[in-house]
This record gives C-alpha cells, sequence and structure tokens, in this order.
C-alpha cells in the first residue's frame, strides 16, 4: 500500500515451534498495551494488533517509519526475552496479501491447532478491544479486522469445518476418561476461571463428574464459577491441600509460571492410597511443572498432547477445508482489492493535487504576462495547461490502478514516490 502502509504479520504458532519455546513469546492481557505503545512510540508501527494464545503469539500490523518486518520479529523476541536464535528463528514474517490471507485463515481457524475449533474468533475479537483501547487500531487495521470477521462467518456457516470440531479443553476431558473411566464419584480442581475453564467444567459435569472445586486468583470469579455447576470455590493458595483428594487437575490460567510443582504433588501422593491423577496443563506458559510426569500414578498432559488426541477427529472436516480454503482464497483476493483501493485512490489524490499546485504555481510565475492577454486567451491557456496536466497523468494514473488489481505494492509506491507523493504525505 502507499505511503509505507504496507500490512505485515510476524508470530510463532504451533506449526513453527513447540509449547516451550511457544510460552516464551507468550503475552498476558495485562503486558499488551504497553507493548502496543512501546510498538507506536518508538516508530515501528502506525497501527497494531496484538494476539497471544496458547498455540500463536502473532504481531498483525502497518510499520511505522522504523518498522520493517525483520525489526519487527526481533522486537517480538525481544519482548518475550528471546536470545536464543535457533528459537527467534522461527518467527514467521508475512507481508501484504500474504499477510491479510493469513489473518483470514487464524480467523477461520484453518491455522488452528484444532481444525474448526471455535475459540480463536473471540482471542481474536479480545486482542482487537485491547488494541482499540490502547489507540493503535487504526483504519487499515478496522478494516481487516471487519473482513476477517465476515471470512470468519463465512467459513462456518457454508461449510462442516466446525462440525463436530474437539476443542482442546474437551480432549483433555476425554483422556481422564481414558485414564481413570467412568467420571461418576470423581472429582476435579479447576484452576483457573476463565472462558477456557468454563468449557471444561461443563464437559466434566457433562460426563456425571460427582464434585468440582474451582480455584482462582481472584476468589470472587473462583465463587461463581463455582455456583453456576454447583461446585465450591478455594483459595489459590489452597491448591496444594487439595492435591491428595482429587482425581483430575486442570490448569487453564494467564499465569506466566509454575503453579503447581512436582513437589507440590509428591509431598500427598501417600495420602493417595494409589489412586491416579490426571493433570492437565492448558496454560501457556506452562503451570504444571512436567516433571511430575516421573512420579508413580501421575499422568499430565500439556497443549500439544490434548491437540494430538483432538486430531484424531479432524479427518473429515479436512474435506470441509477445502471449499474453506477456496472461501478464504476468493476473500483475500477481494479484500485485498479493495484495501488497495482506498490507498491507491488517496495516493492518486495525492498526485493529481501536487500537479495541480505545480501547474498553478507556474500559472503565477508569469502573471504579468496572462494579465496583458485577452480574457478568452487567458481561458485558454487555463484550459490548455489542464489538459498537459491531464494527459500526462493519464498513463501514470492507469498503470497505478493495474498494479493495484495485481497487488505489486512495491511498483505503485515507486510511482507515487516519482511524482512526489509519498514527501508530501510523510511532510
Amino acid at each position: 500500500m502507499a505511503f509505507n502502509d504496507h500490512l505485515i504479520a510476524v508470530g510463532i504458532s504451533h506449526h513453527t515451534a513447540n509449547v516451550e519455546d511457544r510460552e516464551a513469546f507468550s503475552v498476558s492481557p495485562e503486558l499488551v498495551p504497553s507493548l502496543l505503545g512501546r510498538l507506536r512510540d518508538d516508530g515501528f508501527s502506525s497501527e497494531a494488533i496484538l494476539l497471544s494464545t496458547c498455540n500463536r503469539t502473532e504481531l498483525y500490523t502497518v510499520p511505522g517509519h522504523r518498522g520493517d518486518m525483520d525489526r519487527l520479529a526481533r522486537f517480538l523476541a525481544e519482548s518475550g526475552g528471546v536470545t536464543d536464535k535457533s528459537v527467534a528463528d522461527k518467527i514467521y514474517r508475512k507481508r501484504d496479501q500474504d499477510a491479510l490471507r493469513h489473518i483470514f485463515r487464524v480467523a477461520s481457524s484453518l491455522d488452528s491447532l484444532v481444525l474448526g475449533e471455535p475459540q480463536i474468533v473471540g482471542q481474536i475479537k479480545d486482542a482487537f478491544r485491547l488494541a482499540q483501547q490502547s489507540n493503535t487500531a487504526g483504519p487499515v487495521l478496522h478494516r481487516v479486522m471487519d473482513h476477517a470477521m465476515r471470512v470468519s462467518k463465512q467459513v462456518r456457516t457454508e461449510t462442516d469445518i466446525a462440525k463436530e470440531a474437539v476443542s482442546v479443553g474437551r480432549a483433555g476431558v476425554e483422556l481422564a476418561r481414558q485414564v481413570l473411566g467412568d467420571l461418576k464419584g470423581r472429582s476435579a480442581l479447576l484452576v483457573g476461571a476463565g472462558d477456557h475453564g468454563r468449557v471444561v467444567a461443563r464437559s466434566l459435569i457433562g460426563y456425571g463428574l460427582d464434585e468440582l472445586i474451582v480455584a482462582n486468583r481472584t476468589f470472587e470469579r473462583a465463587a461463581a464459577m463455582a455456583d453456576e455447576f454447583n461446585g465450591s470455590a478455594i483459595q489459590l493458595a489452597e491448591v496444594e491441600r487439595y492435591l491428595p483428594r482429587v482425581d483430575i487437575v486442570l490448569c487453564s490460567t494467564a499465569a506466566s509460571r509454575i503453579l503447581i510443582t512436582r513437589d507440590d504433588v509428591a509431598t500427598g501422593l501417600s495420602k493417595r492410597r494409589g489412586r491416579s491423577l490426571v493433570m492437565i496443563d492448558l496454560s501457556v506458559p506452562r503451570n504444571i511443572d512436567p516433571l511430575v510426569n516421573d512420579l508413580d500414578g501421575v499422568y499430565r498432559f500439556d497443549i500439544d498432547d490434548l491437540a494430538q488426541f483432538a486430531g484424531r477427529g479432524q479427518a473429515a472436516r479436512r474435506v470441509a477445508a477445502k471449499r474453506a480454503e477456496d472461501i478464504v482464497e476468493e476473500a483475500t483476493q477481494l479484500h485485498w482489492r479493495q484495501l488497495m483501493g482506498q490507498q491507491v485512490s488517496h495516493g492518486i489524490g495525492q498526485m493529481v493535487q501536487g500537479a495541480e499546485l505545480i501547474r498553478q504555481a507556474e500559472l503565477d510565475r508569469i502573471q504579468a504576462m496572462l494579465k496583458a492577454l485577452p480574457p478568452d486567451e487567458r481561458s485558454a491557456v487555463e484550459a490548455m495547461t489542464r489538459a498537459i496536466v491531464k494527459k500526462i497523468l493519464h498513463r501514470p494514473l492507469r498503470t497505478v490502478r493495474d498494479w493495484a488489481e495485481c497487488g505489486d505494492i512495491e511498483k505503485t509506491d515507486a510511482v507515487f514516490l516519482a511524482f512526489g507523493a509519498e514527501e508530501e504525505q510523510n511532510e
């Protein structure tokens, strides 16, 4: 797009990194506004949205005067404290039409760990809301997000991609049933009272779970969820005391640290009298120490384990995904032309305005000579100069529109630069 308004997406996801690497890039919601503000204030982005989920951390941005794909990728890595080059190299970079296509695929759950999962739409909306609150969602990203939500809705209504989709949370419940058998008479401790936790709690209760205990950093939220499912609420500090008595522990929080250590679990093992303990960690960064796997009778699953299980039901949805990919591609072509048209129209306006200013300046230089002419001759000079400008601009403007239709942004930028439109915009 003209005037440096390129669309860029940089990020890391389950496609390029395992859960250990992804958790280094994870950004908690309370830190997002400050990172977006830094991007804007340091000139890296004129518009920016930061999406951070258990499966991906991605930055969608219209770069500022200091922004390019490599600098934005480095910013993402440095914000997560990532200094290992092998990890930083897993950041992918997409630009312009490729970036728009990627955003559409993410919103349509075509890029998800579990094909067709429904949570991603809400996560994108939350990321966009944070960007709006941080004043980093400008006109380009507003249009991009609007288009992305429309494409997502079309994919879900016109294909079966989401039919019987198994969420990662639901997969955790299924794995618990495989280890423990019937959930009747069983108890579960849910650490975290967010939307993911609510989905899992509903599945647990649906399979006959006898008791649900909810722990959360904010006790009021834990109590509200417990009431919803006729369970009980405890303080987060009480979690260790309840580990010996429950059959399932499920963590789904935004905490950036280990909440349940190996020693926490080992201390209560003798009180379990040989009963198995299933521990499901939906959080990224992880909240349950991976070393609990070393303990007898303890079965721990993280987000990648659950995804492999959930993925077993994807074969039928892959057929629907072919149509979904076609929808995304058609929408990418259409909406990219719309975005390009809006940007190119602005650039063309700058070109025409600049040429008119030059024409007026040249006529002003010979005002004395023009005043000596009869009115009809002065009108003829005026008309002739306008016609000259129009003819000079005709071919460049037609070419710019043709290039814009083809998505060739570099060439349109070069024309605008040659005619001085970019400098006028940046002044």
